[in-house]
């Protein structure tokens, strides 16, 4: 009988923390945390799907007009906290048209427009020196296997 009481008295220090972690644990499974989405960006009131991003660039998308007999065409625009240069010009924001063959997983950029201002917006610029880019497959977990996948999903959805 001694050793019972003995051995309530020492499990009782480690009750007290055991219940408390319980309690902690439980209370995610019983109250919902609360998401506030943020406001949409400019690009995204103009149409374009957020698709993905880093720390200084964002990456828009959105469906262009029909392109030949089994490829897609997307616009893809890069929004830029920073401004960059590209032969000479400082932009902010591009706007590439891209074309993909889903069945082939190759994908090309056709065109290329830059801003001097974000969300597309400012003066615009085309490169004398742009050439259509070679069909290429793009790199697993790259922008352009991002961009692979919403023309290959988004429009076999339309």
């Amino acid at each position: 009988m001694a050793s019972g009481v003995f051995m309530r008295a020492m499990m009782r220090p480690f009750l007290i923390p055991a219940l408390l972690t319980a309690a902690l644990f439980a209370a995610p499974a019983t109250a919902a945390p609360t998401v506030t989405p943020l406001p949409p960006t400019a690009m995204e009131k103009a149409g374009w799907t957020l698709v993905t991003g880093s720390e200084d660039v964002y990456v828009y998308m959105r469906v262009a007009e029909k392109a030949a007999a089994g490829l897609r065409r997307v616009w893809t625009a890069y929004d830029s906290a920073a401004p960059r240069d590209r032969d000479g010009f400082t932009f902010r924001s591009v706007r590439s048209l891209g074309e993909f063959d889903c069945k082939r997983n190759l994908t090309r950029v056709v065109d290329e427009t830059y801003h001097d201002a974000p969300a597309l917006t400012g003066k615009s610029w085309k490169s004398p020196k742009f050439i259509p880019t070679p069909w290429a497959k793009p790199d697993p977990g790259s922008v352009g296997a991002f961009r692979m996948a919403f023309a290959c999903r988004a429009l076999s959805e339309t």
